[in-house]
């Protein structure tokens, strides 16, 4: 599954994305732009299911390998 993470530059550079392979880089990638200062960061899988920050953890939980 691909996974988009979307925010809103700090400086007000306007909106980027960054397409990711697996939730788990999805995830790093989200979580550096919100400590980076980046607003309205979330992440969008390919069902178009939007994840915001509280939510992650989710997306951590689904890239653990099943055992």
């Amino acid at each position: 599954m691909s996974f988009t993470v979307y925010g809103e530059h700090p400086n007000g550079a306007g909106h980027s994305k960054f397409d990711r392979a697996t939730a788990l880089g999805a995830v790093f990638k989200a979580t550096n732009l919100v400590s980076d200062g980046w607003k309205d960061v979330h992440i969008s899988d390919q069902e178009n299911m939007i994840y915001w920050p509280a939510q992650f953890d989710q997306l951590h939980v689904m890239s653990q390998p099943s055992a």
